[in-house]
């Protein structure tokens, strides 16, 4: 199979000398001819590394092991100082790298750390990875005097799995900070400490554990984080924050130049995901890339939404900030942070995060995900830097706390390993051994039913067939709204009263001047829909409950009878078009919105042109919005048509405040001309319409969410069609 042949890479032919006095078991000053790197190298790649491997838990201190000759190069020919050597080297340093299960180890202790642990090498610091020999990680050394700038200059070290010493990997006086590792490939930064701007004048190596063999990689823009999951190299441009994929078999390199990140992107082998922006469309947002097209997925778009995004297989997990709890005694004070698990295959929107009730609900944060395993870090205060480790099992709900009080720092899930790499110290836990999720699980529990997930479980190895609530037909044309009940298609007739409903004629309405056209006559409920009328639709099994039973402030809000009558919150897109189903009615598009808004009148505001403004509050405070209202109080929703200003002329209610709601359009940048409008990313990108109570009440204001997304500042109302008089004839 090609490997490197044809990459593109400045391969290092320079003569290679050997390593420097450190070294010990090597004091020759050259290699013979055949341990100079040559433009035909191979690295040779093992297959069975790109699933990761098993490591066993015995080990033997005193056990000799024999590793080729670290390789030693210039990375500018003549000049002594530029010397890099790569290779295992055993140091006389003792660590830990094999835990029992369901136990944490540190595998170094930084340098003062403590007396007890304090280590002649130096600091540790972060990133960390691991393969079946070592757990890698960056240590600063303890003598500055190696470094070029007397200060700093992380080499990359590994504890030894099999005898529990530490061990040099990369050394040299350049900054050796960023590297991952896939089985016996292992990528590296080089910060060239002969250079004053090092985010553009880095170096980007591939080289083997078991051969030490390196190439230097070209054509890879600026250093950031890397990951490595073979064939592909993913990392960011840390100038253009462009995500940069790299795949060695195809000797391609692109840069995803419509996307954006804020952090490093993961890849799992199949996608790159990361927090950011799709051309200003979004910010702090979580997309995907699949890594053969290139094409741009989103996951988790809406507003106040991702912090840090992860994935594994088919699940991309997110961090998000859009479930802050605000308190009335000081706004600043939050918690609530959560995280949410989007199923790529299903489009389903999911939460293992565990409940916590009282003032603070708590933060859960830095997401991984290997199969059957989840981790994150959780904390029962307002507080986001403290917090422990936790691992859930999702197929026995099982939940397991490893790591105190680790702050920001990011643990993460590598062959049924937990690793954690810190500026304090690089931790490693083990988890319960189990079988790996086979590639036809799907195949080895089709049951046929579409009312259920066949879900093959490999903690007891045997199929689960776990009740959904999708759309089914139960054949019979009577029944309008079909769902799955109990593991069974049932069909509701889909009637309903025209109670609270005004009626919106056909005709046009301005936009920006431009004339649209609504061709038939329609129906809108008044009110948005209420915890009460959501509750009779639970009730009768058509619906499920909103996936959070809160508020922005109040933590007992969807069961609370004091709250019947107020906007239901935590629903997304498909669950409120079933919940109109099922009274025979649907989601309105964009342009009915509008129509029933506007009356056919341009306007900005629901009352016209009077700005909001904190100089008359509370007298100018007609709709319940918290921008341009810097003096009001509350920041939550209200009872519905509790502003009475907040009126259209037919009598329509809570179109400029109270929460933003559903539609079914497809998202444009710019509205098009000639509706229905058809969005780069088709129905995975919806429009929210309305003010609402965390931002402001323009009526032209246009929201963009992925529609499986859950909040507590977005709701729904119904329409129905109005049959015409052909329609109605047999």
């Amino acid at each position: 199979m090609k490997r490197f042949l044809n990459l593109s890479v400045v391969l290092l032919v320079f003569l290679l000398f050997s390593c420097s006095s450190s070294h010990s078991s090597n004091d020759s000053d050259m290699f013979h001819d055949e341990d100079i790197v040559s433009q035909d190298s191979e690295i040779q790649d093992d297959d069975s590394d790109a699933q990761g491997s098993e490591i066993v838990d015995d080990y033997d201190e005193n056990a000799e092991l024999i590793y080729p000759d670290p390789v030693c190069i210039y990375i500018y020919p003549g000049q002594e100082d530029s010397k890099l050597c790569f290779g295992p080297v055993k140091t006389n340093v003792r660590c830990k790298a094999n835990p029992k299960e369901n136990e944490y180890v540190t595998v170094l202790e930084s340098n003062g750390a403590t007396e007890a642990y304090d280590n002649p090498l130096g600091n540790v610091d972060d990133p960390m990875d691991m393969n079946e020999d070592f757990v890698f990680f960056v240590l600063n050394p303890k003598n500055h005097k190696l470094c070029f700038d007397g200060e700093y200059c992380p080499n990359i070290y590994g504890c030894n799995r099999k005898n529990e010493y530490v061990y040099e990997i990369v050394v040299s006086k350049f900054v050796n900070h960023f590297f991952a590792v896939d089985g016996d490939k292992i990528v590296f930064n080089v910060w060239d400490g002969f250079k004053s701007d090092r985010t553009k004048d880095g170096k980007l190596f591939i080289a083997d554990l078991k051969s030490n063999e390196i190439m230097e990689l070209t054509d890879w823009g600026n250093y950031g984080q890397m990951q490595i999951v073979y064939p592909y190299i993913a990392f960011l441009d840390l100038v253009s924050y462009n995500p940069v994929i790299m795949n060695l078999e195809t000797n391609t390199t692109k840069k995803i130049s419509n996307l954006k990140c804020d952090d490093a992107p993961k890849i799992d082998g199949k996608h790159l995901v990361c927090t950011g922006d799709v051309t200003k469309i979004a910010s702090d947002e979580s997309w995907a890339v699949d890594l053969e097209t290139y094409e741009i997925i989103p996951l988790s778009v809406f507003e106040l939404n991702a912090l840090k995004t992860n994935i594994n297989g088919e699940y991309a997990l997110v961090d998000s900030g859009r479930d802050f709890v605000y308190y009335a005694d000081y706004f600043g004070k939050l918690s609530g942070e959560e995280i949410y698990i989007f199923n790529i295959k299903t489009k389903r929107e999911e939460k293992w995060t565990p409940e916590i009730k009282g003032i603070f609900e708590g933060n859960f944060t830095m997401p991984s995900f290997e199969y059957p395993y989840f981790s994150y870090v959780a904390n029962d205060t307002e507080m986001t830097s403290t917090g422990s480790s936790y691992v859930l099992n999702i197929e026995t709900g099982k939940v397991t706390k490893l790591y105190p009080n680790i702050g920001q720092e990011w643990p993460y899930i590598k062959d049924r390993y937990l690793i954690l790499g810190g500026y304090v110290r690089n931790g490693i836990a083990k988890l319960p051994d189990l079988p790996k999720l086979p590639e036809n699980a799907d195949e080895l529990c089709e049951d046929d039913n579409p009312c259920t997930d066949n879900r093959y479980f490999v903690t007891d190895g045997q199929c689960h067939f776990i009740p959904n609530h999708e759309r089914c037909d139960d054949g019979d044309d009577t029944t309008l709204f079909d769902v799955c009940i109990e593991s069974e298609c049932k069909g509701f007739a889909g009637t309903s009263s025209d109670d609270e409903m005004v009626t919106v004629e056909a005709g046009t309405f301005l936009y920006d001047g431009k004339e649209y056209e609504i061709e038939k006559p329609f129906k809108m409920d008044v009110f948005e829909v209420t915890n009460g009328k959501y509750a009779q639709c639970v009730a009768a099994k058509a619906c499920i409950e909103p996936l959070r039973k809160r508020s922005l402030t109040v933590l007992n809000y969807y069961d609370n009878p004091f709250y019947e009558n107020f906007p239901v919150l935590y629903v997304n897109q498909f669950e409120a078009q079933n919940y109109c189903n099922w009274l025979g009615k649907r989601l309105p598009t964009e342009f009915e919105w509008m129509k029933a808004t506007w009356d056919g009148e341009e306007k900005t505001y629901l009352w016209g042109e009077e700005k909001p403004d904190s100089s008359t509050y509370p007298d100018s405070y007609y709709a319940n919005v918290g921008f341009g209202y810097p003096g009001f109080v509350g920041w939550d929703v209200v009872e519905v048509g509790t502003f009475p200003k907040d009126k259209t002329i037919g009598g329509i209610m809570d179109m400029s405040g109270n929460v933003s709601e559903w539609t079914t359009s497809e998202w444009t940048k710019n509205l098009c001309d000639n509706p229905p409008c058809h969005g780069k990313f088709g129905n995975d990108l919806v429009v929210t319409k309305g003010g609402r109570y965390f931002s402001g009440a323009e009526l032209k204001t246009r929201y963009y969410s992925t529609p499986w997304i859950h909040s507590f500042f977005v709701g729904f109302r119904c329409v129905k069609d109005i049959k015409t008089e052909d329609e109605i004839k047999p």
